[in-house]
């Protein structure tokens, strides 16, 4: 009898300690599941339950919570790295991107838009737009965008003359009334097209100089022709005097469109210069014979200083530099002045310098003295003979050799014209 007692007591005690046991441990997986539950919304979506207890009902639960972590985690590092290649993709345009809300708040801008309308992100993020683009036409083409949910494009003209062309686009979006007003948010996304205005001026600039430069020799050889075709000059001097000038305006004039047609052919292909290895000495030799009767015709010293070094480059566009700069040299420089052909040895290029003592150019315009038909004085360089076109087929050709131009000029004082070339090794096979 004492040992049935005693059975029933340890049995009793043993489903006490179990029952406590499975409670102590069920009350352990809820707090550990409770923790992990706080540690997602913390975002630590790498948090799992690990229990090594076998609790029956419970360990479903533990599974399809790891799982839902794991989904998490993945989805989180998707997004994450969407997010990134999207930061990445709108840091590297030059496209100028801006978000704006349908409370007309700023929430989103690119470093393209910051640098194009010459604003910091800390003035973008959170500002109503009205205040950061204070230009009124901007400000109601958005609300026009957001208030009526329809794409438009505008082009906007910015400080300095720059031109944006603005292209607006409604994104469906939570929606908020104002005053029973439905509105979208707003995708801005701006192109500075200043540059594209400019090369059309330019163009159209082109086009009537050209036809300028055609229509003087034309008017003249026709005068001329017309007076010789009615018999009216009985003088053989002034009847030579004419048709000196007919055939001088038709050089020109030859001289004009033979240009055009190097500047084209400069401009349309890149097989346009055929490089090689070369002395630069045998070339530099080569336009001082072509030049050196007009300089002494001036009385102009013409020195070229010794020129040895091999590069890389098309022999016959390299001579037709060179005798373009050192002509202009010599058309542009008193009599008795100097002309001096040199060169700098830099790291990995040439540097070759015609240098004179002429007139000299004004700082206003040495940026433009290689634009086509661009003059800084146009009459003397119709003395010259020169066609407008000569710097900027030098400007293409060393363009073309992956080179620079430039020049260095003084008013009075004279100009150092001068271009670059890739220098190769005297050693190399």
């Amino acid at each position: 009898m004492v040992t049935v007692i005693l059975c029933l007591v340890c049995a009793a005690a043993g489903l006490a300690l179990g029952w406590w046991l499975w409670g102590r441990y069920r009350t352990e997986l809820v707090e550990q599941l409770w923790t992990n539950l706080r540690a997602l919304a913390e975002g630590k979506y790498q948090t799992r339950i690990v229990t090594h207890r076998n609790l029956p009902g419970y360990m479903r639960i533990v599974d399809e919570f790891n799982e839902m972590a794991r989904r998490m985690e993945n989805q989180f590092i998707t997004v994450a790295n969407e997010r990134d290649v999207l930061r990445h993709i709108l840091k590297s345009m030059t496209t100028g991107v801006v978000y704006i809300s349908n409370r007309g708040r700023i929430t989103m801008v690119n470093e393209a838009a910051e640098r194009m309308f010459m604003r910091p992100n800390q003035q973008w993020i959170g500002h109503n737009h009205w205040s950061v683009f204070r230009q009124y036409p901007v400000g109601a083409y958005i609300e026009e965008t957001s208030i009526e949910g329809k794409p438009s494009q505008r082009e906007i003209e910015l400080a300095e003359g720059r031109i944006v062309d603005v292209q607006l686009i409604p994104v469906a979006s939570p929606q908020a009334s104002y005053f029973t007003v439905v509105r979208h948010d707003v995708l801005m996304i701006c192109n500075d097209v200043s540059e594209w205005y400019r090369l059309e001026h330019m163009r159209t600039e082109f086009v009537a100089n050209v036809s300028h430069e055609l229509k003087t020799p034309v008017a003249a050889i026709r005068g001329f022709a017309e007076t010789l075709l009615e018999g009216d000059v009985d003088d053989d001097e002034v009847y030579r005097h004419f048709l000196q000038t007919i055939y001088d305006e038709a050089y020109r004039m030859g001289n004009l469109v033979s240009d055009l047609l190097e500047l084209s052919k400069l401009e349309g292909t890149r097989q346009a210069v055929q490089p090689e290895r070369i002395e630069l000495a045998s070339v530099t030799e080569r336009a001082y014979d072509r030049v050196k009767q007009a300089a002494e015709k001036k009385s102009i010293a013409l020195v070229v200083e010794p020129m040895e070094a091999l590069v890389w480059a098309d022999e016959d566009k390299l001579l037709q530099v060179l005798l373009n700069l050192m002509t202009n040299a010599i058309n542009y420089t008193p009599q008795g002045g100097r002309v001096k052909v040199w060169k700098e040895e830099l790291l990995d290029k040439v540097k070759i310098h015609v240098q004179d003592t002429g007139i000299g150019i004004a700082p206003e315009h040495q940026s433009r003295v290689f634009e086509r038909f661009y003059r800084v004085n146009r009459d003397r360089s119709r003395i010259t003979g020169g066609t407008g076109l000569g710097l900027a087929i030098v400007k293409h050709i060393i363009s073309a050799h992956g080179g620079q131009v430039g020049v260095d000029s003084r008013v009075g004082e004279g100009s150092d014209f001068w271009f670059t070339l890739p220098r190769l090794e005297k050693t190399l096979p």
